[in-house]
């Protein structure tokens, strides 16, 4: 027999999590303004959801049934999921987030970094470091991917590529650019 409530046991997980992860994000939206916004990448967010659908009698079966569902929310579309609280009302869970980039002017794109939340084994705080550090590594990959082949004429002609045929990496000394290359 314990010697304290059997509810104690018993793991409640809500979006509280993330609304304290990101105390200035009252919602998966405003999350993805803010990861836009303070990117230098632009960096998008996608947002995993996991819910129950109540399956209706359907001829098949006499009775309702629930089945547990899970699908990704992407950058445009978390408007409609409403906040945290709005989401804990609907039953939906934050189950995951992921972060990537699309660099302008190149059919590329850094890697997805999807990071499951862990709500029974890590702190909001714990779970933030993580967040900051697969956005870091989305903006250093969009800028590699950046000084690969954003370099302009003069960056072209210093390595002695034709824009036509490739794309040219920038020259950091580049007179023209200023080693910062041009968009497309």
């Amino acid at each position: 027999m314990n010697d304290y409530p059997p509810e104690y046991d018993q793991e409640i997980l809500d979006n509280q999590y993330f609304a304290e992860a990101f105390p200035d994000a009252a919602s998966p939206a405003q999350l993805y303004r803010q990861v836009y916004k303070y990117t230098d990448c632009g960096a998008w967010l996608s947002v995993r959801v996991d819910y129950i659908e109540v399956i209706e009698p359907d001829g098949f079966h006499d009775y309702p049934s629930e089945i547990e569902r899970s699908k990704w929310i992407h950058s445009g579309e978390l408007h409609k999921l409403g906040t945290w609280a709005d989401m804990d009302e609907r039953g939906q869970l934050v189950t995951a987030l992921m972060v990537g980039s699309i660099v302008e002017g190149v059919d590329q794109t850094t890697d997805d970094h999807e990071l499951e939340a862990n709500q029974t084994d890590e702190e909001p705080q714990q779970f933030r470091v993580r967040f900051d550090a697969a956005l870091d590594q989305v903006e250093q990959e969009a800028e590699s991917i950046w000084n690969d082949t954003h370099g302009c004429k003069s960056c072209a002609a210093h390595f002695n590529i034709n824009l036509d045929e490739e794309y040219s990496p920038i020259w950091k000394d580049c007179p023209d650019c200023n080693g910062y290359g041009e968009a497309f």
